[in-house]
């Protein structure tokens, strides 16, 4: 692996503000698995990429900020905010994520786990600002 697994994590996740599908397979191994927390697991870098692309894209895309990260050889756990606009409402969500690599720096497994209703209440709230044009009580 000629790049840190740090180093790829931070790159991939620089890639989240501005989403490509065919950027983001590339972080990952063919057969990949991405456990989405409460979303589900999902398979296969084509398939990974896409619905990563999908969702950062409906928010116009996700800046993550790292707050831990630790790594044991080829694996990195880490604590991160992620943070998106809807309209001109910020929402962010607290994420726990493990990844592992392969020997050649591509990510074989993802796993994350968050509050699924957090992120969804925001998001609501913030649509209801939108087609409202002022917050709903």
């Amino acid at each position: 692996m000629s790049e840190s697994p740090e180093s790829l994590i931070r790159r991939f996740f620089d890639a989240w503000a501005e989403p490509d599908a065919d950027q983001l397979r590339t972080f990952f191994h063919d057969e990949a698995v991405w456990v989405d927390g409460p979303h589900g697991v999902r398979r296969g870098a084509d398939a990974i990429a896409t619905e990563v692309a999908e969702q950062l894209k409906s928010l116009g895309g996700v800046t993550v900020d790292i707050t831990t990260m630790v790594r044991e050889g080829r694996t990195v756990m880490l604590e991160q905010v992620s943070r998106a606009k809807v309209g001109d409402t910020p929402i962010s969500t607290v994420v726990m994520a493990v990844f592992e690599f392969d020997e050649e720096g591509r990510i074989t497994q993802w796993r994350e786990a968050y509050d699924l209703k957090s992120m969804t209440d925001q998001i609501e709230a913030a649509s209801k600002t939108i087609h409202s044009g002022r917050p709903r009580s």
